[in-house]
Order: structure tokens, then sequence, then C-alpha cells
């Protein structure tokens, strides 16, 4: 509208004038402009409107990369119902109580792989259960925790799903000892304190803590909608607004400077002839 009334690339009949239009448009989103604007204004509008169309395409694309990465870090398993239900292999430490544990929950005894060091722990994992290894390791806390406390792995494997508590270990006394009562009362005590945490610590490293269903990265809790982007429509609506109606001006400024000057002419021309007659003939 501000090009229209000097610049031919934008006149014509009406179709050829919005086809050249929503091209332009169009064209600024690969930053390919087509038709050429000579009025400085346009020239203000189009610069902001380039400005807006960087930032949408910077943050489509950046959260386009994060939707894709979030699909590939998002674990497909988060409990024993899930690996259950998979059928895949699961991978357990070699002469541990886990391996009852996970038959008694109904685990097939041909789908469980046991595994000796950290090494095979990480080589199972990465291989997947399609591919000759497992989809999950069931451990105790502290193991697991000393192995994602490596830093070979602490970037690539992390703790999921719920805590399955078991009857744990316990202390063989003689009858009537009066450790029992001492030992008793100080592991509840050493747990609850700093102190087992700094033990637990040195012995077993420090891992990130488990991450249930609940943790998982969701992208859909902060979509970018027309919201996320109101302040930079809103400038932008409001700048080409104000320079349309400039154009406006300039053009009624124009063609009223332009009937004045015609009025004045008129009447210089109507004077000069008043001023000066022609002669009449005898």
């Amino acid at each position: 509208m501000i090009e229209l009334p000097k610049n031919q690339e934008y006149q014509g009949s009406r179709s050829r004038q919005c086809s050249t239009a929503l091209y332009f448009i169009f064209s600024t989103l690969t930053f390919s402009h087509g038709p050429i604007i000579k009025s400085p204004l346009s020239k203000i509008v189009v610069v902001v409107w380039c400005f807006v169309v960087l930032i949408l395409v910077q943050s489509y694309t950046a959260s386009l990369s994060s939707i894709l990465t979030a699909k590939r870090l998002r674990p497909l398993m988060t409990d024993l119902h899930q690996l259950r239900s998979s059928g895949d292999f699961v991978g357990y430490q070699d002469d541990s109580f886990v391996r009852s544990f996970l038959v008694n929950h109904n685990f097939s005894e041909s789908r469980l792989r046991n595994y000796t060091t950290k090494e095979e722990y990480a080589a199972a994992l990465r291989m997947g259960s399609k591919n000759g290894g497992v989809s999950a390791i069931i451990d105790e806390i502290p193991y697991l925790t000393s192995f994602l406390s490596d830093r070979r792995y602490e970037n690539d494997f992390r703790m999921l799903g719920s805590i399955y508590k078991t009857p744990g270990f316990g202390f063989a006394f003689c009858l009537g000892s009066p450790l029992v009562h001492n030992l008793s009362t100080a592991i509840p005590h050493l747990a609850g304190g700093d102190e087992g945490s700094r033990i637990e610590r040195k012995w077993f490293g420090s891992a990130s803590p488990p991450m249930g269903p609940s943790m998982v990265p969701d992208m859909g809790s902060t979509p970018l909608t027309f919201q996320s982007f109101s302040g930079l429509f809103i400038i932008t609506v409001s700048i080409s607004t104000l320079m349309l109606l400039i154009s406006i001006m300039r053009s009624i400024h124009a063609k009223c400077t332009g009937l004045t000057k015609a009025k004045d002419e008129s009447r210089l021309l109507q004077n000069t002839m008043g001023g000066d007659p022609s002669p009449v003939p005898q």
C-alpha cells in the first residue's frame, strides 16, 4: 500500500497487486526479496519484519531440535511392568539376589542376562535388547550409583523408574549379644545423618538422583504459541501502521499542495490575461 502510488512493480490490476504483495511477503521468509522497494517508509517496515522473521525462524528451529533430541533421550521403559510387557532382555549383576527378585516378579528366565563389570553393563546397554544387549539393568542402588558416578558413563545413562524395596541385608549375632542393641541404634542414626552420606560418597561415588516417569522431559509443557511472540507482533503492527499513516498523510498533503498550486497558477493566468488585453481591430 505504501509502494502503490509511486512504484510501478506494485501497480496494475487487483490480482497482480495481491500476487506481488503476497510473493514479497513470503520471499522475506528466506530473505530473498523479489520486487524492489523504493519508499524509505517501506524499507523501515521490511527491516522490522525481517528482524521478526529471523527470531521466528530461529526459535522454531531450536524448538524442533529440542523436540527431536528429547524424543531420543526419552527412556522407553520406566518401571518393571513395562519391562515385563515388552519382552526385552533385562540385565542384572552376576551372583546377585536380583535374579530371584526378577523371577518372583514374573520375568522369564530366558530374558535375563547376567553381567559382572561396569564395562559389560555399558556395552549391553549401548547394544540394546535387539542387538544382543539389554534394555535395562536392574541392580541395587549402591552398585548403580557406583556405575553412574564413573566419568565414562555419567552422561550416557540415568537411573530410572520406581525404587523397589527388598528385605535387604542383616547382621547376625549370638543370642543375648550386647551388640544387637547398639548396632540397631547406630544404623538408623548413621543412615539419617551426614556421616552416612559421606561414607556412601566415599565408597560408591555420587550420581544423579533417580528419574521417575514424572521427571521425564516433556516438550509439550512449554510450546511455542502466538502468545510467545505477541510483543514482536505488536511492535511490527504498530510500526507498519505508523508508516502507512505517514504515507497516507504525505499523499494527502501532496494532493492538497498540488491543488493549491493549480489554483494559484489559474489565478495568475487570469490576472495576466486581464492586465494585457488583446487589441480590437477597427
